[in-house]
């Protein structure tokens, strides 16, 4: 991989450096600054903000790393070599070196809420990973620390020795499970374990294997479906004990679709999204009277087929290979996604709110140049105000902060059940944010799996899930489509 981890011997030289820092805190937040790095806040004591003037290792190193685009992180750390006049070769990229949330970076929590000694047991752990001999007791107290986190501390410890810790991260996480390998752990002992199987697993490097999972896509390991047979086979085989997650699927007719919502499928229609929705508002208002909030009347047009930032997926496999078996002349395609418990939304959510009224911002919306400011900075900008008015207009008790983070998120959302639709389908939708401008969808994170439907076996298997009552009539209970069923049925002329 030439030309990539070129920041290995910069990351080892700088937390050598740091080993010694202890005693000059305010000099590394100096530092930091000087390099263009900005919020150091340490949150506000009767109603005046406090400037940061304590800071560990990890969180110095999490700072390097909060910024959404890469080149801005290698211009950091360029920036950091040349002040500090390192003699390592200078970093020309940050390949396997996951981020860290902008609005997060701290691994303590504000000045008024922190534990004496919490920064102190930091710079312990830091100075130990360094020697190679971490104390378990150490290890527990700095993972109980408010703002830490297991996938956090993995990150950090990542950070600090590339060489021999892996990383928790997301995508990490969700690699490693799509490998039927373990992501997470309860102990140091534990941790030092999982990572030493993995990189034996793999015969990689943890950076190696970070950025493999960073550019992992499904598609490579997808499997050929004949039958509901050999699906409900192949699904059985990856149910896990005690699962954390819920299971969920979507069918696509062509197999070369994208997942992508259908207000993303065309320019004209992204560059119109506003006024698509203010338009059959307008024009049908009686169809839309008592849904107050943007999601329920999202998912109102997309049931009048309106394209919109929601993608249909359900919770039934059969649904979904229903409709991976329509058009007959192209290979079709079946996703089964994975998502956490605790990432799952509901129709009523804030996060939810947040995204959806994006609907109703104009094309020139982005948070491009915002995304790496600080919670108040952002919120307080010009077109984060106005979609804070557009979300307190269905939400007045929403309070003033919006995430960056949720903006440029793909939710998974579960709807009110309260059209036939949704309840035939086993419907919910995955509702997409934007990745830094509207004019790009958010990336879609959930882990999943994929398995082609052939077109020669699609016509077999329409019957075989018509035997089991799945069909368009019973998916589509409005009376037109009934109708249209039962001339289809009969071979009747349309």
């Amino acid at each position: 991989m030439k030309n990539k981890f070129t920041w290995i011997p910069f990351y080892k030289e700088l937390s050598d450096w740091l080993l010694g820092k202890q005693n000059s805190q305010p000099e590394l937040i100096s530092t930091l600054k000087e390099i263009g790095i900005t919020g150091f806040r340490d949150g506000t004591e009767r109603g005046k903000e406090i400037t940061l003037q304590e800071i560990d290792p990890f969180t110095f190193l999490a700072y390097l790393n909060k910024f959404h685009s890469n080149e801005k992180r290698v211009e950091i750390l360029q920036d950091l070599r040349h002040k500090l006049n390192f003699s390592c070769p200078e970093p020309t990229d940050v390949s396997g070196i996951p981020t860290t949330h902008p609005m997060k970076v701290h691994l303590f929590p504000w000045k008024t809420i922190r534990g004496n000694n919490d920064i102190n047991v930091l710079w312990k752990l830091f100075g130990q990973v360094k020697e190679g001999k971490i104390d378990e007791r150490l290890f527990q107290t700095a993972l109980n620390i408010k703002s830490v986190g297991k996938g956090k501390l993995s990150i950090v410890l990542f950070y600090a020795n590339p060489e021999k810790y892996v990383p928790l991260d997301s995508n990490t996480s969700s690699y490693l499970r799509s490998k039927k390998l373990g992501y997470t752990y309860d102990s140091f002992a534990s941790y030092s374990e999982l990572s030493e199987k993995i990189v034996k697993t793999f015969g990689k490097h943890p950076w190696e294997i970070s950025y493999e999972a960073y550019n992992y896509t499904p598609e490579r390991d997808s499997s050929n479906i004949d039958s509901i047979k050999i699906l409900l086979e192949k699904l059985e085989n990856e149910l896990e004990d005690n699962i954390d997650y819920h299971i969920f699927y979507r069918g696509q007719s062509d197999k070369n679709f994208g997942l992508i919502p259908s207000i993303y499928r065309e320019e004209l229609l992204i560059k119109n999204e506003d006024k698509i929705f203010k338009d059959i508002i307008a024009q049908c208002p009686a169809d839309f009277k008592g849904y107050t909030s943007t999601f329920e009347k999202l998912v109102k047009m997309q049931h009048y087929s309106l394209p919109t930032r929601l993608l249909d997926i359900t919770t039934n496999p059969l649904v979904a290979l229903y409709f991976a078996c329509e058009n007959e002349d192209v290979d079709g395609k079946l996703f089964r996604f994975e998502v956490k418990t605790s990432d799952i939304k509901y129709f009523d959510s804030d996060a939810v709110s947040v995204v959806s009224n994006i609907a109703k911002r104009p094309i020139d919306f982005s948070i491009e140049s915002l995304r790496d400011l600080e919670c108040e900075d952002f919120n307080d900008e010009p077109d984060i105000a106005y979609l804070l008015h557009e979300i307190k207009y269905e939400k007045p008790h929403f309070q003033n902060v919006i995430d960056s983070k949720d903006i440029e998120r793909v939710f998974c959302v579960k709807p009110m059940f309260d059209n036939p639709r949704i309840i035939r389908q086993s419907g919910a939708f995955f509702l997409y944010g934007i990745n830094g401008n509207k004019s790009k969808p958010a990336q879609l994170n959930f882990r999943y799996k994929v398995y082609i439907i052939n077109k020669a076996q699609k016509q077999k298997i329409r019957k075989q899930l018509e035997a089991l009552g799945i069909d368009k009539s019973t998916l589509f209970p409005e009376v037109e489509h009934v109708a249209e069923h039962i001339k289809d049925k009969y071979h009747l002329p349309k």
